[in-house]
């Protein structure tokens, strides 16, 4: 609940209450004279410092809001080109096998042992 603080006009009485939202726009009286004379006295409001990011989570929000559009383009341009890619556009897994699977069924037990130790058929 917000805290205003009031004069008194007819007696110049100076007093500040916490009034909930809803009560507002009720007429209030000078407790001092009883009358209907108040103003509201506009004075220092109260305001709040962000803290300093306690978990790793906090600071990664934190610099995501600081980057600008193109600089967030740019990251997620270079996370895609850090995945496990080829340049032929292959995974790692499939990139030195020269047999097909079909081949490496066929295989006596001995071919595929040296299929697997010097990639050779």
């Amino acid at each position: 609940m917000p805290e205003y603080a009031y004069k008194c006009l007819a007696c110049e009485h100076r007093f500040s209450d916490v009034i909930p939202m809803k009560q507002y726009k009720k007429r209030r009286k000078c407790p001092s004279c009883e009358k209907h004379k108040l103003e509201r006295i506009l004075g220092s409001f109260t305001s709040f410092v962000r803290a300093e990011p306690t978990t790793l989570g906090q600071l990664a929000e934190r610099n995501t809001q600081k980057f600008g559009k193109y600089e967030l383009d740019e990251k997620k341009r270079q996370q895609a080109k850090g995945k496990n890619v080829d340049k032929k556009g292959q995974p790692w897994y499939h990139k030195d096998g020269e047999a097909s699977q079909n081949e490496v069924f066929k295989m006596t037990p001995e071919q595929k042992k040296r299929y697997i130790q010097e990639g050779k058929k």
